[in-house]
């Protein structure tokens, strides 16, 4: 979303996280917050449907464990939604499966290691920020 005055331009970019474990998705909502993200953190992927309704999220970061459908279900059914195709996906996960990241390549998600989420998500925020098209590390399982 963007408002325009005649000098000058601001750009919004939402995000929403979904992750079960509590200590994480604080971690993460703040993270995202001091880098200028406007965030909403949320435990359950059914919760995400509410809200993806009314708010233009540029990027949601989800746990593949979630209960539930689980953030591999949540990713493909936005991947499969023309209103929601657009968003970047980045998927916190603790599996090393390859078909994990098979998966994940298919709906076009970032794969983020939950023992370093940290470093590799900062990578990928510090790939997606400074233009919200971006398309290399944000939109790609790696």
């Amino acid at each position: 979303m963007i408002w325009s005055t005649e000098s000058s331009a601001i750009r919004l970019n939402f995000a929403l996280v979904v992750e079960e474990k509590e200590r994480l998705r604080s971690s993460i909502v703040t993270l995202l917050r001091e880098r200028g993200w406007l965030v909403h953190g949320i435990s359950r992927a059914e919760q995400a449907f509410v809200i993806l309704a009314h708010i233009p999220y540029s990027l949601i970061i989800l746990d593949s464990e979630l209960p539930g459908i689980g953030g591999g279900g949540l990713a493909r059914i936005i991947r499969n939604s023309g209103d929601w195709r657009p968003v970047r996906l980045v998927v916190i996960t603790s599996s090393e499966a390859q078909t994990v990241a098979t998966g994940l390549a298919q709906c076009g998600a970032i794969l983020v290691r939950r023992s370093r989420w940290q470093e590799d998500l900062d990578g990928c925020l510090s790939d997606c920020q400074g233009n919200p098209k971006t398309t290399s590390n944000c939109s790609q399982a790696q």
